[in-house]
């Protein structure tokens, strides 16, 4: 839903990556998908300040790796491949 909506705002309005944020990863894919900053909850109580570290080395790395030169290169990167697909059944 996420990149849905930000396929179709065209970035008139900031989105917020929320659900599911458990891992450096899974932060790394909302805002692949549109997320222009993200809201912890459940994930930061049960796993506790080492998953905002998680988090940043996971960013870090997708820039050292060279996915794109700053942060704000990264938002909605996958967003129009992953409206592309199919919707599962």
């Amino acid at each position: 839903m996420l990149a849905e909506t930000y396929v179709r705002v065209e970035g008139a309005f900031p989105l917020v990556g929320v659900g599911g944020i458990d891992s450096g990863e899974t932060a790394l894919a909302k805002i692949r998908a549109g997320a222009d900053v993200l809201q912890l909850y459940s994930a930061l109580v049960f796993r506790g300040l080492g998953l905002v570290a998680d988090i940043k080395a996971a960013l870090t790395d997708a820039l050292d790796r060279g996915e794109a030169a700053k942060l704000s290169d990264l938002v909605g990167m996958d967003a129009a491949a992953v409206t592309a697909e199919d919707w599962p059944v």
